[in-house]
């Protein structure tokens, strides 16, 4: 998958037979990220920054807890740094050296997105269990879970973020405070 951020192309890429040290791989990165080293990763996501066809940067995010794959909302930007999710981890990285800003665990589970919410200044991610606010710092400001697991989609509006859960049941979520209510009833 290709982005376009500023003067930056960005390429994502699941990489699913990657492994630490080793000279099989399909492609080397740079930088390599692993929110902890205590469990061996169940995901691997490639990242390339090219300007003007000369890749100036690469690193692979390696994801501990669910497994998760590439997808539209696997990155954000915010004009200065790329937010990216693999595993149950957020992580920040400068563009375009892709230098690790920092690393936060987001999710019990699974990080299957991240949104810049420009006009609030923050940072959403829809987790398996949790839907959380961060800041650009990755500090928490909130964070919410349901009934059930968050995998059936998100949608956001100018102060609502509506997601749904495995059962099919639509929950709503204040994006000021976090506030989680039933849509269903």
């Amino acid at each position: 998958m290709n982005r376009v951020f500023g003067n930056y192309e960005v390429t994502l890429r699941d990489e699913p037979v990657y492994f630490r040290n080793s000279a099989d791989n399909p492609r080397a990165y740079i930088h390599e990220y692993c929110r902890s080293d205590e469990y061996r990763h169940v995901s691997a996501h490639g990242v390339s920054v090219r300007e003007n066809d000369e890749t100036l940067a690469s690193a692979i995010l390696l994801g501990v807890g669910g497994a998760t794959g590439v997808n539209e909302n696997s990155v954000a930007f915010d004009g200065e740094s790329l937010y990216m999710t693999s595993g149950d981890a957020l992580y920040s990285l400068s563009l375009p050296s892709l230098e690790l800003n920092w690393c936060v665990k987001v999710d019990f589970a699974t990080c299957f997105g991240v949104f810049w919410l420009k006009e609030r200044s923050c940072l959403l991610t829809w987790g398996e269990l949790e839907i959380g606010c961060y800041t650009k710092t990755g500090e928490k400001i909130w964070s919410s879970s349901g009934p059930d697991i968050f995998t059936e989609g998100l949608e956001l509006q100018e102060n609502i973020a509506t997601v749904t859960d495995f059962k099919g049941d639509v929950h709503s979520i204040n994006l000021s405070n976090g506030e989680i209510y039933s849509a269903n009833t």
